[in-house]
């Protein structure tokens, strides 16, 4: 192929973030299309997408050239806040790295912009090019260059000089200077005076496009990409712009014709691209070094290791079987020289178990190593299971092995700070990872730069399909006939559309991995560029996952599970409340209590088992063993999830089981003869077919992917080799085809035993330490409110008491007390950790407090302030003083005031008469205050909501739980199971009611709907509006009719229609009735505890019920010690009316007394 006279020199891709629109792969294959032997990569101070692009252009048969468009700081790349140092001031300055030398010095100037020059932008100065300059070929850059804006100036003389430094520092072949040509009336000045510093130095000239896009035609997506980037709209005058739409990536002749009148412009591309000859390595391993004790290599110390591990896991006598398989795996791992990888992971593990960090079992395919069993880095026998070791690393196919650990949650950190520490901060790196532009979001964020109604754009992007994931515009015009029809029936649409499809894809922000981190043999610098986030402390790398891996540096998860800390916290509670130490490695794996809550579905917070789906499927299954869960977790997603009832019907006989050949049945009677997981392909191939383990990961791997090629050749191999062991070609096809069926879902059956494992360390806990484990999840959930509201339910389901926060009692989190949940001091908001220290600290030196004065005279009171004291009462962290907290609240500005006197008292060395009494003479001697009525139960539960985020000692919707029932209510803990557009009624009071105006005028709002299950949001359209406005702002418990949709922010309720109970209650009955809710009461049940004065009980409900007379009958329930007695009253009846039971209430106690209803759904 013939090669055009031209190489883009400078040309930025999508990792310019939000500045650059071409994307890596159609850069590629756009130089490719136009013939270009060579094409660099600039992009503006980073070097994101290097590797990506490098492999792409090899692939394509193009030379890559790895460069970047750096800011150089004119004074020192650590001066801040002025013009001369700012980002304002900084120069741009055109970089290619020529060799392996300058591709490491250029990998220094990005990290060490990031690391020390970050001010805006990440800057380099004189002192790092000079320092970095190895290996470099540098172009003078672009008008926002150093020489250009001083030729811009006017200063041809320093201008001169600039361009002398360089030259001196880069070498006089590596200097080239730089001309642009976009029809700007300023690049015609720069350019002519950069032609006579090039003859005045005998520098040679360079023509180059400062490439943004691909082709002309996306200078409009380009624009459009830019106010995405500034927050601006097409069509604000203001808006940052290119002032041209020449900044594409063009064709040789097009250069050409650009520089008709400097043709050495265009040739010198040509010689500038020759003298950069990059090789990368990427067969190197770059392990971090684990220092072996004296005496041994790596390999000799993990065989030691290993081999003490056998014993203690599988006792002195191991036997033959075991013998071989342990030295099986450490062979392979001392053939693939990872013995240091595995005592690296060794390490920090034994590290995190010496520290009492919880670690999980494991994850992903490691579960299959004995050596990591026995090493303590998994904790599933993959021997009892089944698991295979080379799932986890293939000796026929050398890649990095992949450990990814868990650990708790809250401690995770602590791990990775011990890296960093052991093997050199400089060494270790969170990774950088990229958000792109998805379909939606494109369609929104183009729809909002082009200046659309917000509702409009909502709507078109509601019109593309939620599944398959990831689908792309294209893919959604396809599939969505009212998506395509507004596309081509509205010219703006359109529009908005043709820009979207050419940024969809591209990439627009850099963020932290959650979990991936790196660890190198040498400082990272070495190997990859360093990225650093200003709002964040962490070194972070410049490049993604896929790079490092390529590039041979070791990538690890430090994931923090959730579950780990609930488990850590659990155990620990045990111990403290009843003194039995539990060891989660030695749970027995047959408990009956643990089966029971199982088979039942009793999985609210058991890990990985507690939605309704896999709830329903634990009722069907009844699980017996651990073998039953790790199915359950592998059948549990999209795709196998359909197998699930045949699964269930084998299990329990009621479906016939076959085996298509003894191999089937030797590797599937564990799994009712359905192939469930991968490494069932992988021993079916092994045993009929001869395959050794690592073809078979192979033909595993090859499946799993549908590589077709690779298929048909491992096909043909199958066949033959089930023909050698006399089995027949239809035999083998049709089990290679029932081996390609499954292969297309089946699940990683390490990963999925080590979760299961975990699963069942859970419903263990629960199901033998209620108490415990309720108060540990209750916790690890303080965040989440709805969460914690579920939670408090299943307390109460499962008969747990709960109780309120308590200045006498509560710890910081959730504790156990006798068998009953306390709530934490961390729970009340406004109560920061110096005041909870203040007062745990002051209970624990001189013993609980008697009075709220007692109280501030004791505590911090710097620490604990007057809004601390009103959010403790408030959330009834006193009531164990005997006095209503509405009475505390009133009272305690004197408190605070008395507190402050003694302890300023204390301070000067002065005690006073009073503080001098013994305590109880301290209460006889307070004067006598009346006592402030209790707040009535709404306000006393809203105060609790307020600054508990939930309700405690009650609900203010518990009355009407019989009553709503009649009406078909969905809770909001159910909505999880209703599809998009499934039609709904939910029942709750409406929270941050938040109205607006529509475009018409007209207006509409949205609110937050509470129940007693958790909160939904809901959006109420103008026409209903009308009507809902008064009952909405009342703040009145709603019934809400409507249907479910799920937008791009989540899910809604689109409300059609919100009225009071009593009407709803009314209409569903038939019969309205005035002043009382409606819909036919036919029991009002009273309950109460006599006492030692029974008449007096009896009398109040005389008095309450007299007042309300009508024809509902009422039932007594007299609580007798732990008996109840319900006895039918037949003197007199009462009417059911609400006001009956507010009334009730307050003669009787908070949930004394409820009403009954039969209404017609």
């Amino acid at each position: 192929m013939q090669h055009s006279e031209f190489v883009h020199l400078h040309v930025h891709s999508e990792y310019s973030l939000l500045d650059g629109a071409a994307q890596l792969e159609k850069l590629v294959a756009r130089a490719k299309e136009l013939r270009f032997p060579a094409i660099a990569l600039t992009d503006h101070g980073n070097l994101f997408g290097g590797i990506d692009f490098y492999l792409a252009a090899q692939k394509a048969g193009i030379k890559p050239i790895l460069g970047c468009e750096l800011y150089v700081a004119p004074g020192g790349r650590r001066e801040r806040g002025s013009h001369e140092g700012g980002y304002e001031g900084a120069n741009h300055l055109t970089v290619l790295a020529r060799n392996g030398a300058g591709y490491r010095n250029l990998i220094k100037l990005v990290s060490r912009a990031y690391l020390e020059g970050f001010y805006y932008k990440p800057r380099v100065d004189r002192e790092l090019l000079a320092e970095h300059a190895d290996g470099l070929l540098v172009l003078s850059g672009c008008l926002n260059s150093e020489v250009s804006r001083l030729l811009s100036a006017g200063d041809a003389l320093r201008a001169r000089a600039a361009a002398g430094w360089h030259q001196e520092v880069f070498g006089r072949e590596h200097y080239f200077m730089e001309v642009q040509a976009h029809g700007l009336e300023e690049q015609v000045k720069v350019t002519a005076e950069t032609l006579k510093i090039a003859r005045a130095i005998g520098a040679p000239v360079v023509g180059t496009n400062d490439s943004h896009y691909l082709e002309a035609g996306h200078a409009r997506a380009h624009e459009a990409l830019l106010c995405i980037q500034t927050g601006t709209t097409l069509n604000d005058p203001a808006r940052f712009r290119f002032s041209t739409g020449e900044f594409s990536v063009k064709s040789a002749e097009e250069m050409a014709r650009v520089f008709a009148e400097l043709p050495e412009a265009c040739r010198n591309t040509l010689a500038a691209a020759e003298r950069c000859n990059l090789t990368l390595d990427f067969g190197t391993f770059h392990l971090p070094r684990y220092r072996a004790p004296e005496g041994h290599t790596l390999d000799s110390y993990l065989q030691e290791l290993a081999r003490a591990g056998l014993r203690r896991r599988y006792g002195p006598s191991v036997g033959d079987a075991l013998e071989a398989r342990l030295a099986h795996e450490l062979a392979v791992i001392e053939k693939m020289g990872f013995a240091g990888y595995f005592l690296v992971v060794w390490d920090f593990i034994q590290y995190a178990r010496r520290q009492g960090i919880a670690v999980g079992p494991g994850r992903g395919s490691s579960a299959g190593s004995l050596v990591a069993y026995c090493l303590e880095i998994t904790s599933v026998d993959p021997i009892r299971y089944g698991l295979l070791f080379e799932r986890f690393l293939n000796p026929e196919r050398i890649s990095m092995p992949d450990m990814d650990i868990d650990f708790a949650d809250d401690r995770r950190d602590e791990v990775i700070h011990y890296v960093a520490e052991r093997y050199g901060r400089d060494r270790v790196a969170h990774i950088i990872t990229f958000g792109t532009l998805g379909a939606k979001a494109a369609i929104r964020d183009v729809g909002r730069v082009l200046g659309m109604p917000y509702a409009d754009v909502d709507r078109i992007a509601k019109l593309v399909p939620n599944f398959p994931l990831n689908i792309t515009l294209d893919e959604a015009y396809q599939k969505s006939l009212p998506l395509a029809e507004t596309v081509k029936g509205q010219p703006h649409v359109k529009e908005l559309w043709d820009i979207a499809r050419a940024l969809e894809g591209c990439t627009r922000h850099a963020s932290v991995h959650a979990s991936a981190v790196v660890i190198s043999d040498e400082p990272l610098d070495e190997h990859i560029p360093l990225y650093k986030d200003p709002k964040r402390p962490e070194l972070i790398t410049g490049y993604a996952m896929g790079p490092i891996e390529k590039l041979g540096l070791l990538k690890m998860d430090f994931l923090g599970l959730r579950t780990l800390t609930v488990l850590a916290n659990t155990v620990a509670l045990i111990r403290e409340a009843r003194g039995v130490v539990i060891d989660l490695d030695a749970l027995p794996l047959d408990d009956a209590r643990t089966y029971e809550l199982l088979a039942e579905a009793r999985t609210f917070g058991v890990f990985q088992l507690e939605s309704s789906g896999m709830r329903d499927a634990l009722r069907g299954l009844k699980p017996e063993r651990l073998e039953d869960l790790i199915a359950i977790v592998s059948l549990y997603r999209p795709g196998p999830m359909d197998l699930i009832p045949d699964f269930i019907a084998r299990k329990h006989g009621r479906s016939k089981i076959t085996y298509e050949h003894p191999a089937m049945e030797k590797f599937t009677r564990e799994t009712y003869g359905i192939m469930v997981y991968q490494e069932q392909i992988m021993q079916i191939a092994s045993e009929m077919a001869g395959f050794t383990m690592g073809e078979a990961d192979t033909l595993r791997r090859a499946m799993g992917k549908k590589d077709r090629d690779l298929m048909a050749t491992q096909r043909a191999k199958f066949v033959a080799g089930c023909a050698e062991r006399g089995i027949g070609d239809a035999k083998a096809e049709h089990v290679w085809e029932l081996m390609e069926k499954f292969a297309g879902y089946g699940f990683n059956k390490s990963h999925a035993a080590a979760y299961a494992l975990v699963a069942y360390e859970t419903a263990y806990l629960k199901a033998n330490y209620p108490v415990e484990f309720m108060a540990a999840l209750l916790t690890s959930e303080m965040g989440d409110t709805d969460k914690i509201v579920k939670y408090i339910e299943e307390c109460r389901a499962m008969g747990i008491r709960i109780q309120p926060p308590d200045v006498n009692v509560s710890a910081v989190q959730f504790s156990v007390v006798a068998d009953t949940i306390r709530f934490g001091l961390a729970a009340i908001k406004n109560v920061g950790e110096a005041a909870m220290a203040s007062i745990l600290r002051t209970r624990g030196e001189a013993g609980s407090f008697t009075t709220l004065e007692d109280f501030c005279a004791r505590v911090d009171l710097r620490l604990v302030n007057r809004r601390v004291l009103e959010s403790l009462i408030k959330a009834g962290a006193f009531d164990s003083l005997g006095l209503p907290r509405a009475h505390l609240l009133a009272t305690a500005d004197g408190a605070l005031e008395s507190g402050q006197r003694a302890q300023r008292d204390r301070a000067e060395g002065q005690a006073s008469f009073f503080e001098l009494l013994p305590a109880a003479a301290r209460r006889a001697d307070s004067p006598s205050v009346e006592v402030v009525p209790e707040w009535d139960e709404d306000q006393r539960l809203a105060f609790e909501k307020d600054v508990l985020g939930f309700y405690i000692s009650g609900h203010p919707l518990a009355r009407f739980r019989g009553v709503v029932d009649a009406l078909g209510v969905t809770t909001t803990g159910d909505l999880g199971a209703k599809g998009h557009g499934a039609r709904v009624t939910l029942f709750g009071h409406a929270t941050g009611l938040k109205e607006t105006q529509t475009k018409s005028g007209n207006r509409m709002a949205f609110f937050t709907l509470e129940d007693m299950d958790g909160t939904a949001e809901v959006t109420v359209f103008p026409e209903p509006f009308k009507s809902a406005a008064p009952l909405l702002r009342s703040r009145e418990a709603v019934l809400v009719r409507g249907r479910v949709d799920d937008g791009e922010k989540g899910r809604v309720i689109l409300a059609e229609d919100v009225r009071p109970l009593e009407q709803a209650l009314a209409e569903s009955s038939g019969r309205p009735r005035a002043g009382a809710p409606a819909g036919e009461p036919n029991a009002c049940r009273i309950r109460i505890t006599p006492g030692d004065e029974p008449g007096a009980a009896l009398t109040t409900v005389r008095q309450v019920c007299d007042g309300h007379p009508g024809r509902v009958p009422v039932f007594l329930h007299i609580l007798l010690g732990s008996h109840e007695v319900v006895v039918r009253v037949r003197a007199f009846s009462v009417d059911g009316s609400r006001d009956l039971v507010t009334k009730g209430e307050a003669m009787l106690g908070a949930g004394a007394i409820s009403v009954e209803y039969a209404g017609r759904a």
